[in-house]
């Protein structure tokens, strides 16, 4: 037998293991429910249940009290590189597979790698009883009734002896964790994550979310004409789901290049953003099954004092921007506005052959609204919506070495860019939200949405889409070892494009999911199951399995694996003009990815934390522009396999510093074998940074490098930019700053064959009244 035949029967073998994994610890996490939470019930007892006797924590007790209220919440603020925040706010939803299950005092970390629903990144703070109950007890809110404990199943007769039975060969492990784990110094995650904090953007004077991501190790971004159109990629791969407060902003048409479904330059400014948590590989099962990179959750603020702040900045290319925000909280309501105008008059790059800079014009404005209305104790409303309008030209450029430039002007293999169009460009994007929350003073609230999002594009073609849906999704911790999490969503897909010939062309996907969180002392272990039923594809199950192993308090251990689907986009299906085609027998994406990582505080000053992934996928989708017209087709496979480790290091009160490093290697399959795929633009990256705070002073430098870069793709095989920041507090409430970005003025693309941005420089104001 062949090896690859063999290594055909070795996945196939694994894949199933590991797919009854995920059932039977599924079947497990049942068994343990009923062993550790049910109750005797005496014959001729009835119990009467109420909407809160399965939630497990927060219910009300009998003197209609909330079980939580009497957990003493601190305030925290960022320490030492990790996120401490307000605990008075409902915690990350990624809390519940982390060091949640305790009964006695517990500081936990801020996220367990998964994207969180809240306002804001978590922390456990002092007594906290994540899975006690409170009382321990969910009679009816108001009520003198009694009521089995929170979270219990009650059964009667045998059953109840066999039980019993069982239990007593049971460790009690609630109490066995809480004299184990002491408090952590490293997050208890289960996934890759990074949390980018509102701290992190402000010393860095980020203007964009794209500014803020490009300093995370593994991250890349495609980028065409810069601050016009650019989609990021994680692990390598540009299948990144991207989420504002948990909702998904993904095009239903997909990009013009790549796999990505959300360009950079459509998201919300920084000024709303509390913080963005960015988690590499398979992500929970309640955000999707098709992030093969990973999930970006974008995290607003939610208001909880009167503010408003004035940001204005000028720049290079006759660049500048004003930015207005207003917060404030009335009794039970509260609001955050935020409007902001942006323009550019061009962009410039080094090594251009006709010229050194390109129209690439700039004018845009938008609008940023959410509301908060407290409904009772344990309810409220959440509504936002997002307005942008742009204008202004994008470009086409051709390498030095195209036959396509004047026979006198190529010069073979050497940097440089040839401007050959510039194309107008106009985008309007509507979004707009409103969310029921449940149980919001439990530590993990339940939620009900509504979404509609709508975007309208021209460039070259007018590209319309709008997609809505309900998502509903409900936690209960079942005793102080358990937690479970499900949902269920349905949405709606619509996509036009008149030049490319269909109109209102629908896709409609129903969907549920459920994750079991089990802890079990210094181990937790999360199943999940995901089932969606796709209008166009059918029925798709899609399992994932993550677990890890909490050490002691210096370290933690994880691993995740998780099952792939991802259907074709609108455009790869019926893209049809006379240089494209799309096809609609294109197959959906299947496959998996899989990871495995850790953290380690080596010191109170040093912090290590690495990963290595894997992802496999059949029926890969590519744009084939070797023929004409460019055809959509399924590739047979695609192989990726990475590994990234990052460094930090506080040296002092004042000075700290980080070190990165990331490596992808891809291979596709297209009928004759895997091998290597040169077209990724950062196959060795590298990213290091110093940055310096004191009461009045902020200041920063970061380099960002990549190499092994196919230089017959790209414009060279290697490239290193270095930006740099500084801020002056010249009073409580204003701050002056000033930031030079590509300091070296390199010349490099991150796309191919356009040119990322020159040297340019901004200097600006922020002022709060």
């Amino acid at each position: 037998m062949t090896w690859e035949k063999k290594k055909g029967r070795v996945a196939a073998g694994l894949s199933v293991s590991l797919h009854a994994a995920v059932y039977l610890a599924l079947a497990a996490g049942g068994f343990f429910t009923i062993a550790y939470n049910y109750t005797r019930q005496e014959p001729g007892t009835v119990t009467v249940y109420n909407a809160n006797d399965l939630s497990g924590a927060g219910g009300r007790d009998a003197a209609g009290t909330d079980g939580n209220s009497g957990s003493p919440l601190a305030s925290e603020r960022q320490e030492g590189g990790r996120i401490r925040t307000d605990a008075a706010q409902a915690p990350s939803m990624a809390a519940t597979v982390t060091n949640t299950y305790h009964t006695g005092p517990v500081h936990t970390a801020a996220t367990a790698g998964e994207p969180s629903r809240s306002g804001r990144a978590e922390t456990a703070g002092p007594g906290m009883a994540h899975g006690d109950g409170g009382s321990g007890r969910a009679a009816g809110p108001g009520t003198d009734e009694s009521a089995a404990p929170s979270g219990s199943i009650h059964v009667a007769g045998a059953l109840a002896d066999m039980l019993d039975a069982v239990r007593d060969r049971l460790p009690d492990i609630g109490k066995r964790a809480d004299k184990e784990r002491p408090v952590p110094s490293v997050p208890a995650r289960q996934s890759n994550t990074t949390i980018i904090t509102r701290e992190d953007i402000q010393t860095h004077r980020d203007q964009t979310v794209q500014e803020a991501l490009q300093r995370v190790t593994g991250v890349t971004v495609n980028e065409q004409v810069p601050g016009i159109s650019s989609f990021v990629k994680l692990n390598g791969d540009d299948r990144v789901l991207i989420l504002v407060d948990g909702q998904s902003l993904a095009n239903a048409q997909g990009s013009g290049y790549g796999r990505g479904s959300v360009d950079l330059t459509s998201l919300p400014g920084v000024a709303a953003i509390d913080h963005i948590e960015v988690t590499k590989g398979s992500g929970s099962v309640r955000y999707g099954s098709g992030a093969v990179g990973g999930v970006i959750n974008i995290v607003t603020k939610k208001a909880d004092h009167d503010e408003s702040t004035l940001s204005a900045y000028t720049g290079s290319w006759g660049m500048h921007g004003y930015t207005l925000t207003n917060s404030g909280k009335r009794d039970r309501t509260s609001w955050l506005v935020s409007g902001s105008m942006e323009r550019r008059q061009y962009y410039a790059f080094p090594h251009g052959i006709n010229t050194n800079r390109s129209r690439g014009d700039i004018f845009r404005q938008s609008f940023d609204l959410r509301l908060d209305q407290e409904l009772t104790r344990d309810s409220s409303l959440t509504f936002k919506a997002y307005h942008q309008d742009y204008h202004g030209h994008g470009s086409t450029f051709l390498p030095s070495y195209s036959r396509s430039l004047p026979r006198n002007l190529r010069k073979e293999r050497l940097p440089g860019w040839y401007l050959s169009t510039n194309k107008v460009i106009e985008r309007l994007i509507n979004d707009y939200s409103l969310t029921y929350n449940f149980h919001t003073r439990s530590s993990q609230p339940g939620f009900f949405r509504y979404f509609n999002d709508y975007q309208r594009t021209f460039w070259t073609n007018h590209f319309l889409t709008r997609t809505q849906g309900l998502e509903w999704q409900n936690n209960w911790q079942l005793g102080p070892h358990q937690h479970v999490t499900a949902g269920a969503e349905w949405t709606e897909d619509m996509g036009t494009n008149y030049e490319a010939h269909y109109i209102d062309k629908k896709r409609h996907n129903r969907a549920v999911y459920a994750e079991d969180a089990l802890n079990f002392g210094k181990w937790t272990v999360t199943p999940g199951l995901r089932i969606d039923d796709n209008s166009t594809f059918g029925l798709h199950r899609t399992p994932r399995l993550a677990m890890n192993y909490k050490a002691n308090d210096a370290f933690n251990v994880y691993a995740s694996w998780g099952r792939v689907f991802s259907p074709p986009r609108l455009n790869d299906q019926f893209y049809v003009t006379s240089s494209s085609r799309g096809r609609e027998d294109l197959q959906p994406e299947e496959g998996y990815t899989q990871t495995l990582g850790f953290q380690y505080q080596i010191h109170p000053k040093s912090y290590l934390e690495g990963s290595i992934f894997h992802s496999h996928l059949r029926h890969v989708i590519r744009w084939n522009r070797s023929v004409t017209p460019h055809e959509a087709e399924n590739l047979d496979e695609e192989d990726k396999r990475g590994l990234e480790l990052t460094w930090k290091q506080k040296v002092n009160d004042h000075w700290e510093w980080n070190a990165g490093y990331s490596y992808i290697h891809t291979r596709t399959d297209s009928g004759d074998g895997l091998v290597f795929d040169e077209t990724y633009n950062q196959p060795n990256g590298y990213r290091a940074g110093v940055a310096y705070h004191s009461k009045k002073w902020q200041a920063s430098v970061d380099m960002t490098a990549g190499t092994g870069r196919n230089d017959t793709y790209y414009s060279n095989n290697s490239y290193v930019v270095w930006n740099g920041s500084v801020s002056y507090a010249a009073s409580k409430d204003t701050t002056i700053y000033g930031k030079i970005n590509n300091i070296n003025d390199e010349s490099y693309d991150l796309y191919h064959n356009y040119p990322a941005s020159g040297r340019n420089w901004q200097i600006g104001i922020q002022k709060k009244f």
